[in-house]
């Protein structure tokens, strides 16, 4: 497993982002395969690493990996330190409850494609439809965030819940214009993160 590790992403994926911090905060070295629209859907390479044909995809030695969070737990086995996960398991149980939130109940509902805009009635319609989402997902995880946020979403610490919440908050603000004043905890733990270098290394550029 020293070979040196292949990341399929997209420059606009939150999801890839998420592997892209985990990555620098654990000083661990790859190369990144950038993949256009068109790329992820004909590309056999790609393809065979993720049969789905959605990035991210990591390779690492004979073994292709699909699923950001699952991309990223491995890498905290592989190499645990730092830790992206707290040793207490109730603060785990909540570290994954957060980064779920985003990955499950925010995410799949603000990634567009035609077929998807097409059958919510269009452009403006998917676009409302997507903001509802997102504010209604970013408003349990400001009220998850009173129990265990200090500089970051779970202590002082960045977490996987950090991975996945900043990327998402990005998005908002860039991509939806939403009104993040309603949301001050999660405004100042993504404003904290945006700051530390493996997040600002890493950030896509706005488009």
């Amino acid at each position: 497993m020293s070979k040196m590790m292949i990341l399929y992403g997209h420059s606009q994926s939150s999801c890839t982002w998420r592997v892209r911090i985990a990555l620098a905060i654990k000083g661990m070295q790859y190369e990144e395969v950038s993949m256009t629209d068109d790329a992820m859907l004909n590309c056999p390479a790609f393809l065979k690493a993720s049969p789905l044909g959605q990035v991210p995809a990591l390779i690492h030695g004979e073994s292709c990996l699909t699923q950001s969070i699952a991309i990223i737990e491995y890498l905290e086995e592989i190499q645990p330190n730092p830790r992206l996960l707290p040793v207490d398991p109730v603060l785990r149980a909540k570290t994954r409850a957060l980064a779920e939130t985003v990955v499950s109940s925010i995410q799949p509902y603000q990634g567009s494609n035609d077929t998807l805009v097409s059958r919510v009635g269009g452009a403006e319609k998917f676009k409302e439809w997507a903001e509802f989402w997102i504010n209604r997902g970013f408003a349990a995880i400001e009220v998850m965030l009173k129990e265990t946020h200090g500089k970051c979403c779970v202590a002082d610490d960045v977490t996987v819940a950090d991975l996945c919440m900043v990327p998402q908050y990005n998005n908002a603000v860039n991509r939806y214009n939403i009104d993040v004043s309603r949301y001050p905890t999660m405004s100042k733990i993504a404003d904290h993160c945006l700051k530390l270098e493996p997040f600002s290394s890493t950030r896509p550029a706005v488009v």
